[in-house]
Parts: C-alpha cells; sequence; structure tokens
C-alpha cells in the first residue's frame, strides 16, 4: 500500500475506518474529490448544452439531457462517499478523537431544523391568531423577519460553529505518538497496543 499515492489512499482503504489518517491524506483526498465533482460537473454541463437551440430552447429536451445525465454523477457521488466518510474518521482518530464527530454536523443540522420549525410553527400561529386571520403589511414582514432570524439563529449559526470545529479539528496535526487508535502515519513514537474504537 505503501506505493499508492497518498491521493489514493483512502480509494484503497476503501471502508477503512480503523487506524489513522495524516493531513495530506485528507486534503489531497478532498482536492480529488473537487477536482471529479468538476470534471462531472462540465461533462453534466457540456452534454446538456451541446446542440441546445438557445433561439428557440425545448425545456423537454434539457430536462432529458438532465435526466440522462444525472444517474451517473449520482452514482460516482455514491462510490466516492465510503471512502470521503472512512478518511474523514482515520484523520480524527489522527488527532485522538472518536469517528463520531463526524456527525456532529448532522447532528447539529437536524436539531437545529427541529427547533427552527417548533419556533417559526409558534410564531405563525400567533400571528395569525392576533390578527384574526388576516395580517397587514407590517405584521407580515415582522413574522418574516422574525421566521429569517430564527432560520439563522438556530440553522445557520450553529451549523457555521459546527464547521468551524470541525475544519480545526482535519487542520490540526496528529498526536506525535501512538494514541488509542494506533501508530502516528508520520512515524512518530513507538505504537503501544491500541484501544481500536470508532
Amino acid at each position: 500500500m505503501s506505493n499508492v499515492p497518498l491521493i489514493f489512499q483512502p480509494l484503497v482503504k476503501y471502508v477503512d475506518f480503523q487506524g489513522r489518517a495524516r493531513r495530506s491524506e485528507f486534503w489531497l483526498w478532498v482536492l480529488f474529490r473537487i477536482a471529479v465533482g468538476m470534471v462531472m460537473g462540465t461533462v453534466m454541463t457540456s452534454v446538456m448544452f451541446t446542440g441546445m437551440n438557445f433561439q428557440n430552447p425545448d425545456p423537454s429536451q434539457f430536462m432529458g439531457r438532465y435526466f440522462s445525465v444525472m444517474p451517473l454523477m449520482q452514482i460516482v457521488n455514491l462510490g466516492l462517499l465510503l471512502p470521503s466518510i472512512a478518511v474523514a474518521v482515520r484523520r480524527l482518530h489522527d488527532i485522538n478523537r472518536t469517528g463520531w464527530w463526524y456527525i456532529m454536523p448532522i447532528v447539529v443540522a437536524i436539531v437545529g431544523t427541529v427547533l427552527f420549525f417548533i419556533f417559526a410553527g409558534t410564531q405563525l400561529f400567533s400571528a395569525i391568531g392576533s390578527s384574526g386571520g388576516t395580517m397587514t403589511d407590517a405584521q407580515g414582514m415582522k413574522l418574516f423577519f422574525t421566521v429569517m432570524g430564527s432560520m439563522f439563529l438556530f440553522v445557520f449559526l450553529p451549523l457555521l460553529v459546527a464547521e468551524i470545529v470541525m475544519l480545526v479539528f482535519y487542520v490540526t496535526d496528529g498526536t506525535p505518538t501512538a494514541n488509542r487508535f494506533g501508530a502516528d502515519p508520520k512515524g512518530r513514537g513507538v505504537m503501544d497496543t491500541p484501544e481500536v474504537m470508532f
């Protein structure tokens, strides 16, 4: 496996959630995913717009081309999903953190969205009830800004903080010796018997 370029290590370790991944392996994989996305976007755009009559566009032709290319894109994305999760988990292991941190932004987004719908629904029913079913423009604008503010407060801001925390984790240098997940991938320190856990 050492003769495989670092950028392709996650493909070799396709569903390997054990051990550690250094920063270069993780960030080269991110770069590879961006490059694949750009290539797929270019292919999709060229297939969808090649030969299109822009003077008299036919939406059904455009949508037909879109749906002919989209399954291939989704298959590629699904194929790269597991190695992406695995290398992220191994990157977290490198800084001696459990792989369960990976789902923290997802949990934050779900909890924030539920809180947003509860709060927004309460505000909507309250506004409708207090206005007798017909809101003035001023009441409508107040409700709109209240709902948008609660979306920022409950969803966007917590998710931004969660993503910043994950970014800090991903750029942090790994522990310079063996930790509970294995030996240092940079070869620093001697590996003890690790306690392997997700």
